[in-house]
């Protein structure tokens, strides 16, 4: 009776002292275990040292050093879920532990999730976690969070406390380019290089901070230098391919850019500024094919199908280029640039009404555009002046059915029929030429062959005039370029940079703006407007194009 009694005590746990010695933590045990795991981990026997972490934390679930050890191995191996639960083990075992937040804080980083590893990192460093490393991994948490200012406050702190350390260099000059602080960003970036010169994301960087004061030159030289030492960096060919437009080697733009999309063959913003290039380059079909391509991989973005209507202009298909533009305003009905450049082919094709239409929908979306106003004033003026000539017509005499006498035509020598003139270019209601009096013929004299100026001869005329800081002569020639072919982005971002060298501003800012809807990848144009817009005291506007300007050449992170 006395032995079933007590079997019934053990079973229900009132006698268990083999139990309860079993539980108790044995730390000794628990720590060579932990060592092992260590062990294990150097010789990169991942799978080992988990096992021996597991063990050490059987033998002792307080032992925060095999939770944090595990969970990087779990990290490590792929298992985030595992490696957060021992994270969150590790944080609620030892809320005292600066090493168990800068942990968890790391794996939230790794995940993306800067606001909680901003937070865990504060906490750390509030423990006295005073390490580079602890700065460093908050600053970068920081600049994923677009705050750079805090950002640049910690890597300074980080390279206060080891002054050896690459990491933190890279991290602030990341941090101040983002601020336009470009000289002080290129500073940062030499000083990574210094202590790591094999660093290549180091040397792309600098040279997107100098472009940031349009040393290209530079910026050319650290890119060349990044793909000597990565030819696969999709990213260092994207660059350059940016940098060598501002050196106008367009020629080896496209090959840059060809060379990144081998590597990227889904990346829509390639696409489109190939196709600017070609376009520049006169190659309308392979511009139109890229752009094709553009809309295919991202059919939703209203800025391809604009695009892709160029390119169906400048080829002569004006149906499909109205019909792009139509499908834009379809995708985004609320933002002026599907009405601004359907407004702007209307007008182009003489159809003023329509035109009028759609800019002034655009003007309404979009107040501050100067060149969309400019245009729907343009549009305006021919719609009042058609009316005019049909009301001009309504009071004119009728005299179809009067009879006038037939004039004797004068007596007087024999006269050379006027020369026959090659019809005008068909534009919508020219004015009529007034009849040429007779006049006596002129000695003959041998044909001379006139020179026709193209649109890029003019363009090329005003850039050689700007070169020699002669603006106000270049804009005679950029407007001939601009008005032979309205679709030339680089002529209007010329013309826009002579005005502004005048101190015109609000006529450069409606040509950059032209040369930004005709290429909306144009980063140039975006940082000429960003200087416009600032002498003209609109800071934000400012701001943000030069935001842009910098995304486009570091393709928007």
């Amino acid at each position: 009776m006395c032995m079933k009694l007590a079997v019934l005590l053990a079973a229900a746990g009132l006698v268990c002292p083999a139990l309860a010695a079993d539980t108790k933590p044995d730390k000794k045990k628990s720590q060579a275990a932990y060592l092992r795991g260590k062990k294990a981990d150097e010789s990169g026997q991942r799978d080992q040292a988990i096992a021996a972490y597991t063990d050490a934390l059987q033998a002792d679930s307080g032992n925060i050093d095999a939770l944090i050890a595990r969970a990087r191995d779990y990290a490590a191996a792929g298992d985030r879920q595992k490696a957060m639960a021992d994270l969150d083990q590790a944080v609620e075992r030892a809320p005292g532990s600066a090493d168990a937040y800068f942990a968890r804080g790391s794996q939230y980083a790794a995940a993306g999730d800067s606001e909680r590893a901003i937070h865990d990192f504060t906490l750390a460093i509030n423990l006295k976690m005073e390490r580079t490393e602890v700065y460093t991994a908050r600053g970068k948490a920081y600049n994923d969070a677009h705050q750079f200012d805090k950002a640049e406050e910690d890597f300074t702190q980080a390279i206060k406390l080891r002054l050896d350390n690459w990491e933190p260099y890279l991290g602030r000059g990341i941090a101040r380019a983002e601020q336009r602080k470009y000289r002080d960003a290129a500073e940062d970036f030499s000083s990574c290089i210094d202590r790591k010169p094999d660093h290549e994301e180091c040397f792309v960087e600098r040279a997107l901070a100098y472009t940031g004061f349009s040393d290209y030159a530079r910026a050319r030289t650290d890119l060349d230098r990044a793909l000597e030492m990565n030819r696969d960096d999709q990213r260092a060919w994207r660059v350059r391919g940016a940098v060598r437009e501002r050196l106008n080697d367009d020629n080896g733009a496209i090959d840059d850019y060809t060379e990144a999309l081998k590597r990227d063959p889904k990346d829509v913003r390639l696409y489109m500024a190939r196709s600017a290039v070609y376009v520049r380059l006169k190659r309308y079909q392979e511009a139109l094919d890229d752009r094709e391509i553009a809309v295919q991989l991202d059919p939703r973005n209203p800025e391809v199908y604009v695009a892709r209507g160029g390119s169906y202009h400048l080829l002569g298909q004006h149906q499909k280029g109205i019909d792009d533009r139509s499908h834009a305003i379809g995708l985004a009905p609320n933002s002026a640039l599907g009405w601004t450049a359907r407004g702007d082919a209307y007008y182009l094709l003489g159809r003023w009404d329509e035109a009028l239409a759609d800019l002034e929908q655009a003007e309404k979306l979009d107040l501050s555009n100067a060149e969309t106003h400019q245009l729907r004033l343009m549009a305006e003026a021919k719609v009042k002046e058609r009316i005019a000539k049909d009301k001009a017509k309504e009071t004119a005499p009728e005299t179809a059915n009067v009879t006038l006498p037939v004039p004797t035509p004068p007596i007087s020598e024999p006269v050379q029929p006027p020369a026959t003139v090659a019809a005008p270019e068909t534009r919508p209601e020219p004015a009529a030429a007034p009849e040429p009096k007779p006049v006596k013929a002129p000695p003959p004299t041998p044909p001379v062959e006139k020179q026709v100026m193209t649109a890029d001869d003019y363009h090329q005329q005003g850039r050689r005039l700007i070169q020699q800081d002669k603006f106000a002569e270049a804009i005679q020639p950029l407007s001939q370029a601009v008005a032979l072919n309205p679709y030339l982005a680089t002529a209007f971002n010329a013309r826009g940079y002579a005005y502004y060298r005048l101190k015109q501003y609000k006529e450069a800012l409606a040509d950059f703006d032209a040369a930004i809807k005709l290429n909306p990848a144009y980063g140039n144009a975006y940082t000429n407007r960003s200087v416009a817009r600032r002498a003209m005291g609109d800071k934000a506007g400012a701001d943000a194009d030069q935001a842009k300007a910098r995304d486009l050449l570091k393709n928007a992170k």
